[in-house]
């Protein structure tokens, strides 16, 4: 029976810094993860099959950072009126309950997998009068009870951080509420006429640059970079409005004080990744909710092809902050290909629960992670 795998990180330190100590904590696709503190539970995840990509597809990250985002400060999402975000929430410990055994736990990818959700809390020992739980965005689409997770999370007065599906469905809702009835009647007749599409970055009609090929979603309005029939756009259908709201609600950056932080440091839990040459207050929206590597001329790129992962290069770029007063953490959910993927300033917790592998979590309080096996939905990774 698979069970918890849990581990405490440790720390040394350098210059009079805190310098967390990880051991053996990387999940990748292929291997199990065995417990140090748990030597009989283990993880095992499934084999990544991840469908392989044209190199110059590489390029269309390059047009989107370059021309379509705004100057920073970012004061918008991909251009529509439809994005409604807020960049930052900053909280502090009065924003959380207090108890002497106080945890709070960031939470992966949870994707609509219910089930790995449940079963997480479960295994974790989860307890509302104590716990605090904070979602690392991303917590609709690809499984199959996306609105179901909104309404657990609401329950249990989880907070959250937007992720790029949780983005899509937000502005579909949005665009769905801006139509009059006659014209939504028109829109779900024409959707009806096509096919499904569980991921938009899929669908033969997604390239935004070819005004042809979504003639009659153009006619409308529909943002560029949404899809008619797709997956998010079903989940929008479905939302009712306090669902709505509570996605809504979700930041893009989650800041917490250096207070609550085993290392007495910053954290800030986002959902993809920042781009290191810029601070975390001038960050565009696009790379916080998108990015998972860094091309070789600095440009945030979706797609993990070319370039270096941006974990990789802010850990390096971020170690000469050390000990002057501006180090933090940042925790992300976003890249399952990686897994957990915990470095010395930050903790990827997207393990794949989904995809039948594992859901993650790391205590900000004392620096653990549990990791949990997940059932298998038989979802296809696909660009995950």
């Amino acid at each position: 029976m698979l069970l918890l795998a849990l581990c405490t990180l440790s720390s040394t330190f350098t210059n009079g810094s805190p310098r967390p100590r990880f051991g053996t904590l990387q999940l990748s696709p292929t291997e199990s993860y065995i417990s140090n503190n748990h030597p009989r539970l283990f993880v095992r995840s499934k084999p990544n099959r991840m469908a392989r990509r044209n190199d110059d597809e590489e390029d269309e990250d390059v047009v989107i950072y370059k021309t379509k985002q705004p100057s920073t400060p970012p004061n918008s999402l991909p251009s529509d009126p439809f994005a409604h975000y807020t960049y930052e929430n900053t909280l502090t410990s009065g924003d959380f309950q207090v108890s002497q055994a106080r945890r709070t736990i960031v939470v992966g990818d949870i994707h609509g997998s219910l089930v790995g959700f449940d079963g997480f809390l479960k295994q974790i020992g989860y307890d509302g009068t104590k716990d605090n739980l904070i979602l690392a965005g991303d917590l609709v689409a690809k499984g199959p009870q996306s609105v179901e997770v909104i309404d657990r999370a609401r329950s249990l007065n989880a907070k959250c951080v937007r992720g790029n599906h949780d983005d899509k469905v937000i502005r579909w809702k949005g665009y769905l509420d801006s139509l009059s009835p006659s014209q939504k009647s028109m829109l779900e007749m024409d959707s009806k006429s096509r096919p499904d599409v569980l991921d938009d970055e899929n669908a033969p009609e997604y390239d935004a640059d070819v005004p042809s090929v979504r003639p009659l979603a153009q006619m409308r309005d529909i943002p560029a970079d949404l899809v008619e029939n797709s997956e998010h756009h079903r989940i929008a259908s479905k939302m009712n409005d306090d669902q709505y709201q509570y996605l809504l609600s979700c930041p893009l950056v989650l800041t917490l004080p250096k207070e609550m932080s085993v290392h007495k440091t910053p954290v800030h839990v986002l959902h993809a990744g920042i781009d290191p040459s810029k601070d975390i207050e001038h960050q565009l929206p696009w790379v916080l909710v998108n990015v998972r590597n860094i091309l070789k001329d600095g440009t945030p790129s979706r797609k993990k092809k070319k370039g270096q992962g941006w974990a990789s290069e802010f850990n390096n770029e971020h170690s000469r902050f050390v000990g002057k007063g501006q180090d933090y953490l940042v925790v992300y959910g976003h890249d399952a290909s990686r897994s957990l993927n915990v470095k010395q300033w930050s903790i990827g917790l997207d393990s794949g629960c989904v995809y039948g592998r594992a859901l993650s979590g790391y205590v900000v309080e004392t620096g653990q992670i549990y990791t949990v096996p997940c059932p298998d939905l038989d979802v296809d990774p696909g660009e995950e």
